[in-house]
């Protein structure tokens, strides 16, 4: 029997999880149809800037993302907690942002007027709604799936679903939970076969944290120097990470593992390297302490993280995470308890 979203995507709580989005009618995300020959490349771009706009809006962190030919996945994280430090002027001008008051069919519509925003702001029950649909994980994965529905519609020129439903999603409870879950994401090019490694997985997460770290590495390097200027040696990257969750905490912005980046490029780079290879049970001795120190069985990480999606279901993590999971929701068992025990540590030392 299904569970209602609602019983454990909590309003008001803060939480990550995995949400994910599959095609109906042998829609393409990108790539070429193998039917018609149509390229639809450009599709995935789509995505990616739309889930770089939603995350400059909503109070809603982008920890990893893989546009794939006719599905994609993310790891999103609610922060309620952002959306309560907001002023009432800020939540309209963002709503007002998302949802242009008078939109003509045929002109961009024009960014929200002061009087707009202070009209709106000063409808106090009406900013109480808005500040919880903000940082609301529906409303995000809808305002998602909507946009890139209709852009394929209207170019396709067909009416109907373009999504086989609104989103599928699964709790992450914990540093062991998300750590597999998003290099599983951000492998998911190199699993299906479509690239040789993290750095050339076109439209992931991996991919554009891994061009950013190259290039603060340049610029590190001439100022480092003092020979040429960073502006004859750094060019404009389409592919800042800004907008996305950092892996470690920053100053000013939470992190998402309590692990550093370089260690994080290091556990995808080697287990994309296995996975790429076919071997299944050689761990290199470097990547054990980055598994064990998120809660993660070495010996089981490659099965973990490949077969990651069929593996749980409604929520993934430690053994003791599920059952305090189950109790929550008023389950005595959940799919996933034995591939838990199996994947993850009893505890995280």
């Amino acid at each position: 029997m299904g569970l209602a979203r609602s019983a454990y995507v909590k309003e008001g709580q803060e939480g990550v999880f995995h949400c994910f989005c599959r095609c109906v009618r042998r829609a393409f995300l990108c790539g070429i149809d193998p039917v018609t020959q149509r390229d639809y490349s450009h599709r995935k771009s789509w995505l990616v800037d739309r889930l770089r706009q939603l995350a400059a809006i909503f109070a809603i962190d982008v920890c990893a993302y893989a546009v794939m030919d006719n599905h994609y996945h993310t790891v999103l994280r609610t922060r309620p907690d952002l959306v309560a430090l907001w002023s009432d002027r800020e939540v309209a001008t963002r709503w007002l942002t998302l949802f242009p008051p008078h939109r003509r069919k045929k002109d961009k519509a024009n960014p929200p007027t002061d009087k707009q925003i202070s009209a709106l702001a000063h409808n106090r029950k009406r900013i109480a709604r808005l500040r919880k649909r903000l940082s609301s994980l529906s409303w995000f994965m809808g305002r998602l799936n909507e946009f890139i529905a209709r852009a394929a519609n209207k170019e396709d020129d067909v009416t109907g679903r373009y999504w086989e439903s609104r989103f599928k999603c699964l709790a992450l409870l914990d540093d062991a939970a998300i750590a597999a879950c998003m290099a599983y994401v951000d492998l998911n090019p190199i699993r299906a076969g479509l690239s040789a490694s993290p750095e050339e997985s076109d439209f992931t997460s991996i991919q554009q944290r891994l061009r950013a770290w190259h290039q603060e590495m340049i610029e590190q390097t001439s100022i480092a120097k003092r020979d040429t200027p960073i502006q004859a040696v750094s060019t404009p990257i389409p592919d800042s990470t800004d907008w996305l969750c950092p892996i470690r905490s920053e100053a000013q912005r939470r992190g998402i593992l309590q692990i550093t980046t370089a260690e994080y490029f290091d556990l995808v780079d080697k287990s994309g390297r296995l996975l790429r290879s076919g071997k299944r049970g050689s761990i290199d001795a470097d990547l054990a302490p980055i598994l064990l120190r998120v809660g993660i069985k070495p010996d089981a990480w490659v099965d973990t993280m490949s077969r990651f999606e069929s593996r749980f279901r409604l929520a993934a993590g430690l053994l003791s995470s599920l059952r305090r999971f189950a109790d929550q929701i008023g389950r005595k068992w959940l799919v996933g308890l034995t591939s838990a025990r199996t994947a993850f540590a009893a505890s995280i030392q």
